[in-house]
C-alpha cells in the first residue's frame, strides 16, 4: 500500500490510500460530498478504503473569516471564486469574535441585509431585509432555511429560530434562487448551517454574564468514537436567562443539539442530526407609535424601555424539535447520490396586548389583545443526484433533484377584545380585568411542495456556464374550526437561472446571472378566485477577487431585481385585493473581507439599495418600502497579538451604519439614520502560561456608546426602537 499527498493551492487537499500501480488521475473529494476534479482523465476503479480530508469543504469549519467554498448557491461544493453568483459566508469564528447571540446579530457586518428592525434580543423571530424585500410580517423575510432544507413554520405566530451557538456557518445567498430551493423571497435567503461532528477530538465549554441580568452556559463536545474514526459525534448544548431592555419582559432558552456520523468507508456517510431548543420567555417583539419615538410628542418622548402591553398577559414561549439526517454515497468517479431530511415538531403559545393607535393628546394609547395557540409538524425531504464526466473540451458538474416539503399545522387565534388604555408617560398596568378576544381565526392547515430541478455547470478552461431549471407545484388546504369551511389552492411555477463567469489567473471573475423565483400568495381576489404566486426577476453583473495564495475575498455586484403579482387594492371592490403590484430594487454591494499577516481579520461592506413601488392601487405607488434603508455600511477588525508582550491579547472593533428610512407606505415620515460602534476585548492565558492552555476570557460591549435609535417603523403605531448597549463577558475553556 502507497499513500500520497496532493495539496492544491488553498482548496481542499486530500489524502488517498490505494493499491500500488494504480495511477491517482483525480482529487477524490472526502465523506462531505466534495466532486471528482474536473480536469481528471478517465482511470481504473480504485479502492476507497480511506479518506480523511484536510482543508476546508462545503458547510464544515472555516480558519478565520474567508471562506473559500459553498454549497449554498448550488447545492454542489464549490469553491466561490467560481460561484457566479453574490454570496457571503458568516463564519463560526466571526460570530465568536462578535459575541452574536442570534442570527440576525450575525448578518450585522453583511453588505445587503438588514436585520434587527424589531426589538427581539432573544431572537423570537430572526427576519431580515435582503436588497429591500422581507422583514418583519406574516410569513415574509423570516430566516427560514437550515443545512438546505427550508425550515418550515406554522399558520401564524409559530416561525422557528435556531439557535446560533449549534451554527457553523450563516450564508446569505443575494438574489431569486428558486432553482435550488423553490419557493423564496426574490431578495435571496439565509442558509444556516449547523455544526457537525468532526474527526478530531475537541471540546469547549463556555460561561457568559452580561447585564439586564445575562446569565448563560454553553458547551459543544466531540470527536471520533473509534480509532478507524468511522463513528464520530458531538453534542452542543446552551443555556440561558436574561431580562431584556423592555420591562416586564425575559429572555430564556434551551438548547441541546447531539450528532452522530457512520463512515464506513471513503465512498458513504450518513450523519444524524437532532436538536430541541425551548424558548420559554422570547423578550419583547412589539410596536410603539411613531409619535413619542420618531416623530415629537407634546408629552414628551417614550423611553426605549416603555412596555405598552400587560405584565401578567404578555408571553411568547416555543418549543421546536428536529430529527433528520444528511445521507452521501459515491457510486464511481461519476455518480454521488445525497440525500437531506428533516422532521420537525413545533408548538407556540403567544399573547399580548399591543398598542392600536395613540389619542389627540399624544400620550394615551388604545390597545387591542391578540392571543394564539399553534402546532405544526413539518418534514422536507432533497434527493440529489450529481454526476461529473467530459464531454470532448467541456467539463460537466450535472445536479438532478427531487424535493418535497409538507407541514400539517393547527392555529387557535383570537384578535380583539377590550382593554383599558394605557399613558406611556404614567404607565398604570393592571387596573381592570380585560375581556379576551373570540377566535377570529381557528384553522388546520395542511401544505405541501414538491419540485423537480436540473442543473448544470459547465466548464471550458476558465469559462464557467451555470445553466439550471425547476418546476414546482405547490398545494395549500386550509379548513376553518370554526364554519368547517375548506379553502383549497394549488400552484405551479417554473423557474431558471442562467450565468456565465470568467476566472483570470490574477484571480478576478467577472461575471454576469440571470435568475427567477415564485413565491405563493394568499388573498381574497373579488369572485373567489385565488392569488397566484408572486414572481422575482433578476439581472445581476458582478465581479469577484481571490488573489493566489492569500486570504483575500473581494466581491462586488450590480443589480436590477423585479417582483411582479404582488397584492394591491382592488381599485372596483373594496375589501379584496388584485395581482396587479409591482416592486422593483436596484443597487451596488461590496463586500471584502480578509486575514492579513495572520494577525488582522477584516470585515468591510457596503450597500445601496434604490428599492421603489412601481404598480400599486394604494398610496404606497412610487414610493419607497417601509423600512429600506438606501444606504448600508459595516468595518470590523479584528487583531490578535501571537507575540512579544501582548502575545495572546486580541481587540476588535467595529461600526455599523444605517441610512434613513420609510415609516409608512406613504412615506409621510422616516426614521433618522444611525451608527453603531462594537467593541471586544479577549486574552488567551495559555500563551503566557502553558498550565492554562485552553482558558480564554473576553468582553464584547455591542452599541458601546448606547445610542438610543428607532431600528424601524412599519407604519403609524408599529415602530421599534433598538438595541441599547449591551455589554458581554465570556470565560471559556477549550481542549
Amino acid at each position: 500500500m502507497a499513500k500520497t499527498q496532493i495539496i492544491i493551492g488553498n482548496r481542499a487537499a486530500h489524502r488517498v490510500t490505494h493499491k500500488a500501480g494504480v495511477a491517482l488521475a483525480a482529487v477524490i473529494a472526502g465523506w462531505s460530498g466534495a466532486a471528482l476534479a474536473q480536469n481528471a482523465p478517465a482511470a481504473p476503479a480504485i479502492g476507497l478504503d480511506t479518506i480523511e480530508v484536510q482543508g476546508e469543504r462545503a458547510s464544515g469549519p472555516v480558519d478565520g473569516y474567508v471562506a473559500r467554498r459553498s454549497d449554498t448557491a448550488t447545492k454542489t461544493d464549490t469553491p466561490l471564486i467560481e460561484t457566479p453568483q453574490s454570496v457571503s459566508v458568516v463564519t463560526r469564528q466571526q460570530m465568536d469574535d462578535q459575541a452574536a447571540t442570534t442570527v440576525s446579530q450575525a448578518l450585522r457586518y453583511t453588505p445587503g441585509v438588514l436585520g434587527e428592525t424589531r426589538l427581539s434580543s432573544g431572537g423570537r423571530y430572526d427576519s431580515v431585509f435582503i436588497r429591500g424585500f422581507g422583514g418583519a410580517g406574516s410569513g415574509a423575510g423570516f430566516v427560514n432555511n437550515l443545512d438546505g432544507l427550508r425550515y418550515l413554520r406554522g399558520v401564524n405566530f409559530l416561525v422557528p429560530s435556531f439557535e446560533p451557538w449549534g451554527l457553523e456557518r450563516v450564508e446569505v445567498l443575494r438574489g431569486p434562487s428558486s432553482v435550488v430551493f423553490g419557493q423564496v423571497k426574490p431578495g435571496g435567503l439565509v442558509n444556516m448551517i449547523s455544526k457537525r461532528p468532526l474527526d478530531e477530538k475537541h471540546g469547549e465549554v463556555q460561561l457568559r454574564f452580561g447585564n439586564r441580568q445575562r446569565a448563560e452556559m454553553a458547551f459543544d463536545i466531540g470527536g471520533p468514537v473509534d480509532p478507524e474514526k468511522t463513528w464520530l459525534y458531538r453534542v452542543v448544548g446552551l443555556g440561558r436567562t436574561a431580562d431584556t431592555q423592555v420591562d416586564y419582559t425575559k429572555d430564556e432558552r434551551i438548547f441541546i443539539a447531539p450528532s452522530v456520523t457512520y463512515r464506513p468507508n471513503g465512498a458513504t456517510s450518513f450523519t444524524l442530526m437532532a436538536s430541541f431548543q425551548r424558548d420559554p420567555e422570547t423578550g419583547f417583539y412589539g410596536f410603539i407609535p411613531a409619535i413619542g419615538s420618531v416623530l415629537p410628542s407634546r408629552a414628551g418622548r417614550i423611553r426605549s424601555e416603555f412596555f405598552p402591553g400587560e405584565p401578567r398577559f404578555e408571553g411568547y414561549s416555543r418549543n421546536q424539535a428536529n430529527l433528520g439526517w444528511a445521507f452521501e454515497h459515491r457510486f464511481n468517479e461519476i455518480f454521488t447520490f445525497r440525500q437531506n431530511v428533516r422532521l420537525s415538531d413545533l408548538e407556540s403559545r403567544f399573547r399580548t396586548v399591543a398598542a392600536a393607535s395613540i389619542g389627540a393628546d399624544q400620550k394615551t394609547l388604545t390597545r387591542r389583545v391578540t392571543m394564539s395557540n399553534e402546532t405544526a409538524r413539518t418534514a422536507g425531504m432533497d434527493n440529489q443526484l450529481q454526476a461529473d464526466f467530459h464531454t470532448g473540451p467541456l467539463t460537466h458538474k450535472v445536479l438532478f433533484g427531487v424535493d418535497g416539503y409538507w407541514t400539517d399545522g393547527t392555529a387557535l387565534t383570537g384578535a380583539g377584545g377590550t382593554v383599558q388604555t394605557l399613558d406611556f408617560t404614567n404607565p398604570i398596568y393592571g387596573r381592570l380585568p380585560f375581556a379576551l378576544p373570540p377566535l377570529s381565526l381557528s384553522v388546520k392547515q395542511t401544505t405541501s411542495q414538491y419540485g423537480v430541478y436540473l442543473q448544470d455547470q459547465i466548464k471550458l478552461d476558465r469559462l464557467s456556464l451555470l445553466v439550471g431549471g425547476r418546476f414546482d407545484r405547490a398545494e395549500t388546504n386550509s379548513r376553518s374550526l370554526i364554519t368547517g369551511v375548506t379553502t383549497k389552492q394549488d400552484d405551479t411555477a417554473r423557474t431558471g437561472r442562467v450565468a456565465l463567469m470568467y476566472n483570470f489567473d490574477n484571480g478576478f471573475a467577472p461575471y454576469a446571472s440571470y435568475s427567477t423565483s415564485f413565491d405563493p400568495q394568499s388573498g381574497a381576489l373579488f369572485g373567489g378566485g385565488l392569488a397566484k404566486p408572486s414572481e422575482g426577476e433578476q439581472y445581476e453583473v458582478g465581479l469577484k477577487y481571490e488573489p493566489p495564495g492569500g486570504k483575500i475575498s473581494l466581491q462586488a455586484a450590480l443589480y436590477d431585481l423585479t417582483q411582479t403579482n404582488v397584492l394591491t387594492t382592488d381599485p372596483v371592490n373594496p375589501g379584496f385585493q388584485v395581482q396587479t403590484g409591482e416592486v422593483r430594487s436596484r443597487g451596488a454591494e461590496f463586500e471584502a473581507r480578509a486575514n492579513i499577516f495572520e494577525n488582522l481579520d477584516l470585515v468591510a461592506a457596503y450597500a445601496y439599495t434604490d428599492a421603489e413601488v412601481t404598480k400599486s392601487n394604494g398610496v404606497d405607488l412610487h414610493k419607497r418600502p417601509p423600512v429600506v434603508p438606501r444606504h448600508m455600511a459595516s468595518l470590523w477588525a479584528h487583531y490578535t497579538f501571537r507575540s512579544g508582550l501582548f502575545a495572546g491579547l486580541g481587540l476588535g472593533g467595529g461600526v455599523r451604519y444605517v441610512g434613513e428610512g420609510a415609516g409608512n407606505a406613504g412615506n409621510t415620515f422616516f426614521t433618522p439614520d444611525y451608527t453603531l460602534f462594537d467593541a471586544a476585548i479577549s486574552y488567551e492565558f495559555g500563551v503566557a502560561n502553558p498550565a492554562l492552555k485552553g482558558w480564554k476570557v473576553q468582553v464584547n460591549a455591542q452599541n458601546l456608546f448606547d445610542k438610543e435609535y428607532v431600528s424601524g417603523c412599519y407604519g403609524d403605531v408599529q415602530c421599534s426602537f433598538g438595541l441599547r448597549r449591551t455589554v458581554l463577558a465570556t470565560l471559556s475553556y477549550r481542549w
